[in-house]
């Protein structure tokens, strides 16, 4: 009984501050703010455990469970804020999917017959809408928003346009594959609507509406360019009707009364990069990529001087014995001497092993090529020999630890 409890408890707090609840899942990014006016909300919700946070100083989220719930309950308004003309359209199909199961159930061979005309007419509008509301995007990107004169009528329009988009994705988001495979159930005609058309069209749409989004946000940044210009163009123009004569110039900078600070500057490279999304780059990204190409090496074919001799070389050749290392030599033979157990329970220092080898090496280096050595050998010789580190910390970084001595000792755990 406990457990109902629970649940009762949850299904009341979710009753008594759902629109608290929606607010933060449909207009704050399923996050709620941490004010006094939610001391209640939020105390409830951890309480029921329904949200998390991992920062002090951040707000608190909806759980993962609660969002898939609210996305579910709220599908029908996502759609509906996104494009209302489909939403009505897809309401109609919905009635029509039951009427044409309950025809299906009742064996009504002639209401069957109608009622896949009617689906297969009201899907083809629903298509149809998607492709003109993506579609439509296209307009504004060849215009460029050219029939407003203005430019800061201009930058609204491509804000509110920009908006549109975003409620298109979300007409997107609400048809979930899964919840369209429901639908259809096990009826082959249904499933060829909804699971092959309606999916091919939404990924067609949200191919275009990528681009057109992107298109759309670079066409807002020009402007934006555009009207800080024309606001520094304005400002000169005014200052030379008040000042007849004015002309923008650094020579008239008095640099005596700048900070020295600011009066020198570093030299600094300027690299210019091609856009890979704008056709207008394509010939420098061509010339760029020429350039990376590997250069054949060309290989010249001139006759050879009859006063040159001819060059026979031996077939079965000469083999040259190359020279053991013998640093190399001497650190296989230690750490051998220390994997067969040949020192038993005692242990030897890699400074005295260097010692006694007679080579003119740099410790550092000895004990670096052991070290290398010991990690090169195979799990199973590595597990006969245990490596003591003589350390201490850096006197300056103490992070960072100074090797000074290796000590080297048969391990038994084999």
């Amino acid at each position: 009984m406990a457990r109902a409890h629970d649940a009762h408890g949850t299904l009341r707090a979710l009753a008594k501050y759902g629109e608290a609840i929606l607010e933060a899942h449909l207009r704050n990014g399923n996050r709620v703010p941490d004010s006094d006016d939610n001391l209640g909300l939020i105390e409830t919700l951890e309480h029921h455990r329904l949200v998390w946070r991992i920062g002090d100083n951040e707000d608190l989220q909806l759980k993962k469970v609660l969002v898939q719930f609210l996305d579910h309950i709220t599908e029908s308004e996502r759609r509906r804020y996104a494009n209302a003309q489909v939403d009505i359209l897809w309401q109609q199909l919905s009635e029509l999917f039951l009427e044409y199961k309950e025809a299906k159930k009742r064996s009504a061979l002639s209401d069957i017959d109608r009622l896949e005309g009617e689906i297969k007419e009201c899907l083809a509008d629903v298509i149809e809408d998607i492709r003109n509301a993506t579609e439509a995007f296209a307009t504004y990107i060849n215009t460029g928003f050219a029939y407003i004169t203005d430019l800061q009528l201009r930058i609204r329009e491509n804000e509110r346009v920009i908006d549109r988009a975003g409620r298109l994705i979300t007409l997107f988001e609400s048809f979930r594959i899964r919840e369209l495979a429901e639908q259809a159930g096990s009826d082959a005609f249904l499933k060829r609507l909804l699971l092959r058309h309606l999916p091919a069209t939404l990924e067609s749409s949200q191919k275009n509406l990528s681009y057109a989004l992107n298109q759309l946000r670079k066409m807002l940044v020009r402007m934006r360019e555009d009207q800080r210009l024309s606001r520094m163009v304005g400002a000169f123009e005014a200052h030379f009707i008040n000042n007849r004569g004015f002309e923008p110039s650094i020579d008239h900078l008095d640099l005596r009364y700048v900070p020295e600070f600011l009066n020198t500057v570093e030299p600094f490279q300027i690299k210019g990069f091609g856009d890979i999304y704008d056709s207008a780059d394509d010939l420098e990204l061509i010339e760029i990529a020429a350039k990376a190409r590997t250069i054949p090496v060309e290989i010249d074919d001139k006759p050879v001087p009859d006063g040159v001799a001819t060059v026979n070389f031996d077939v079965e050749g000469e083999t040259e014995v190359e020279e053991d290392d013998p640093v190399e030599q001497a650190i296989e033979e230690l750490i051998q001497l220390v994997v067969d157990g040949a020192l038993g329970e005692r242990s030897i220092l890699a400074s005295e092993a260097l010692a006694s080898t007679g080579l003119e090496i740099d410790k550092a280096d000895w004990l670096q090529a052991i070290v290398s050595e010991i990690e090169s050998l195979s799990d199973g010789d590595q597990q006969y020999i245990e490596v003591i580190y003589h350390q201490m910390p850096h006197r300056v970084y103490p992070d960072n630890v100074m090797i000074s001595d290796l000590t080297l000792r048969y391990s038994n755990a084999g």
